[in-house]
């Protein structure tokens, strides 16, 4: 099973049941599909970049799910089948982002840190160099 995150954009106007009842659909279709959802995060009411369908407010919900790729072509028939949603989008996810939290000290940082703190040689292991072949 492939990884993805699907995030869709609900009507402003939306009542909460509306925007629970959405949320629900989708969860049951990627489970009809043989896929499991593991992060729901509704974010709420958010400003658009741009507006869309006449919206400049929208109600953002972002889903991470473990599914065959056949889900893409599901999920998206579902979006546009529905008036509420307004905008949608599924991307695979190959490595998703562990959340950032703020230490004590106002310093943004991943929840699993590795053991060392020294940043200094990140960089260079990152593109496979060794900081002893620094040029």
């Amino acid at each position: 099973m492939n990884k993805y995150e699907t995030i869709f954009i609900i009507s402003p106007d939306a009542e909460s049941e509306v925007v629970d009842r959405i949320i629900d659909q989708v969860q049951n279709l990627i489970s009809e599909a043989g896929g499991v959802v593991t992060k729901v995060d509704n974010w709420g009411k958010k400003r658009l970049a741009y507006e869309v369908s006449g919206n400049k407010d929208g109600i953002y919900v972002i889903m991470n799910l473990e599914a065959e790729s056949q889900i893409i072509l599901t999920l998206a028939r579902h979006y546009g089948l529905d008036e509420q949603i307004i905008k949608y989008m599924t991307v695979r996810a190959e490595k998703i982002p562990e959340p950032r939290v703020e230490t004590s000290d106002g310093e943004r940082r991943s929840s699993k840190r590795s053991d060392d703190d020294d940043d200094d040689d990140d960089e260079y292991n990152a593109r496979g160099i060794e900081k002893d072949e620094e040029k």
